[in-house]
């Protein structure tokens, strides 16, 4: 009788499971520095790492083992698979700077026209840190105030850490406004607010209406009973402000006040509501043109006609 053969165990290999269209670093063996900021952040997550611990997670981040990475407020959180079926978590958690902090920063980050005019134009150069150091709040913090942390068994840093640090730091290589967002705030909200400080700091376009002269206000004033007869009656001065052409008045000022909005949605809400106002405006400057109705030539006197096609008076800029 031919005796049964015994079932063969499966030998698992050496080595992490490994993962489809993980997330590979792509430096070089041979590249060893980091631009800004990703330099700096290196001198700050990868402080005091292990040769071995380095060498495993360089081999752990050319693989691909990690399945996912995402950067919040603060935050980076990731997946990287090792020999267990389940990945092990990762975060690493930055300490986020408060609303003050946040105004001291712009306040002076809108004070010189260098930094607002390089954020402003989408550039995001090593200057930007300069005005955090002068406002008390550094960009890069410092390694006692960033938390890493792993799902795994060891008390220690581990590899699993380390792979998720590079591969951040090649984002931030690629990215350097993500610096931003790991200190709490978005790249977009950043300019938004510089924007708005920065014409606050100005003077020059702050303001959508001038304020009104509080020395000629500052005469005698009738009390309101004493002219109930004539409220609804209009002032002598309603003819020259018809008269009056539109003021220069700032665009959508209100708008940018305001920043942009927290409410989430298909189209942008600041962009749907500028367009409305938009709308509005030219829609009342159509209407206005049609009732005053054609100006009358004179013959000596030059008429203050719209070049032809423009549609009539110039609209008034909504706010």
């Amino acid at each position: 009788m031919t005796p049964t053969p015994e079932p063969r165990q499966k030998t698992r290999p050496d080595g992490p499971r490994r993962v489809r269209n993980g997330l590979k670093l792509r430096r070089k063996e041979e590249e060893t520095e980091w631009q800004w900021p990703a330099g700096t952040w290196a001198e700050t997550l990868l402080q005091n790492v292990p040769n071995g611990v380095m060498k495993l997670a360089l081999e752990y981040g050319r693989l691909g083992q990690t399945t996912m990475l995402e950067t919040g407020a603060g935050l980076v959180t990731a997946n990287v698979q090792c020999e267990p079926a389940r990945p092990f978590q990762v975060r690493i958690e930055f300490p986020q700077l408060s609303e003050i902090a946040w105004g001291r920063v712009l306040q002076r980050t809108a004070s010189e026209a260098i930094y607002a005019a390089k954020l402003l134009a989408g550039e995001f150069p090593s200057i930007v840190e300069e005005p955090f150091k002068e406002a008390g709040h550094p960009l890069f913090p410092n390694i006692t105030e960033v938390n890493s942390s792993c799902s795994c068994p060891s008390d220690t840093l581990c590899h699993h850490q380390v792979v998720v640090a590079l591969l951040l730091l090649e984002r931030l290589q690629e990215t350097p406004e993500l610096v931003i967002a790991l200190r709490g705030r978005t790249a977009e909200r950043f300019r938004n607010d510089l924007q708005e400080a920065r014409m606050l700091a100005t003077r020059g376009v702050s303001q959508a209406h001038t304020n009104p002269d509080i020395v000629s206000l500052a005469g005698s004033v009738r009390s309101l009973e004493s002219r109930v007869d004539e409220f609804w009656r209009p002032s002598s001065s309603i003819d020259l402000f018809r008269a009056e052409a539109p003021k220069n008045f700032a665009k959508h000022a209100l708008l940018r006040r305001l920043g942009a909005s927290p409410i989430e949605g298909r189209f942008p809400i600041t962009g749907l509501l500028a367009s409305i106002y938009d709308t509005i405006s030219e829609e009342t400057a159509r209407i206005r043109s049609a009732a005053e109705g054609p100006a009358e030539s004179t013959g000596d006197d030059e008429t203050d006609q719209a070049p032809s096609g423009t549609g009539g008076e110039e609209p008034y800029s909504s706010s």
